[in-house]
């Protein structure tokens, strides 16, 4: 009798530590979006980085899938991976999701050439123009319907950087992005020549939080966003939340194949 007692809690002990290291797992998808997220950067960009120590400190380990943005959300709304980072609120994406809390703030302006003048109060004053966007975005539907409206053209590229480019050519002329990625790209992806003869126009086209998704197919969801926000909530009053956004993006090592 002891012996087979003995054996049954050797089981257990064996087989309880798996179960909880599966449950601790998350796969998130991500995607390229410098100087926020990118796989080429230590820690997979601050973003990635507050992502995954706030889920840290509350004992939960994260791996990112990088993929187009645009089928990042998509593979996370199947129910292919745990969830996504880092996406804006939409009433139709929270009918597949659950949102935590807000992540980072984006501030989103228009970038246009030096030698093209716009001023704009609402979309319908910049839709008689070429409008740039990039796949996966939420701004696309604002600007595919300015341009349908007024008479002008919308071209998605599946970058920021490809935009920035196309706007230095004249294959667009106008394109929304984020300040400070814009501000990244120009300083350390483009040639000098293209910051040059860009600028932007300083009223503010979209603005607000990010957040990140978890699937409502992916098991005790509810939970695991409480404890993520718990975790998010402790990385803010360490300070730590402030200093890797603060902190440039390093290139990483090179990984092992």
């Amino acid at each position: 009798m002891l012996i087979r007692f003995a054996m049954l809690a050797l089981l257990c002990a064996l087989t309880l530590p798996t179960f909880t290291a599966q449950a601790e797992q998350l796969v998130l998808t991500n995607g390229e979006w410098p100087p926020y997220f990118s796989p080429n950067f230590e820690h997979d960009g601050p973003g990635s980085r507050i992502v995954t120590e706030a889920f840290a400190d509350v004992g939960i380990d994260v791996e990112y899938a990088f993929m187009p943005w645009k089928r990042s959300l998509h593979a996370a709304r199947a129910g292919d991976y745990d969830g996504a980072v880092a996406w804006r609120w939409s009433e139709e994406w929270a009918k597949d999701f659950l949102y935590s809390d807000p992540i980072l703030w984006i501030n989103s302006v228009f970038f246009h050439r030096k030698d093209v003048h716009i001023d704009w109060e609402t979309l319908d004053d910049l839709g008689h123009l070429r409008l740039g966007g990039t796949l996966g975005y939420s701004h696309e539907p604002y600007l595919q319907e300015a341009a349908l409206r007024n008479g002008g053209s919308y071209e998605a590229a599946p970058t920021d950087e490809l935009n920035l480019q196309k706007l230095a050519e004249k294959r667009i002329d106008v394109f929304p992005c984020d300040y400070k990625a814009a501000q990244y790209l120009l300083k350390n992806k483009l040639p000098p020549e293209v910051g040059a003869i860009l600028t932007f126009h300083p009223k503010i086209f979209l603005e607000g939080e990010l957040y990140l998704l978890i699937s409502k197919k992916t098991p005790n969801g509810k939970e695991i966003v409480a404890r993520f926000n718990k975790g998010l909530k402790k990385l803010k009053e360490s300070g730590r939340y402030d200093q890797y956004l603060a902190e440039p993006p390093r290139k990483d090592s090179p990984r092992a194949p």
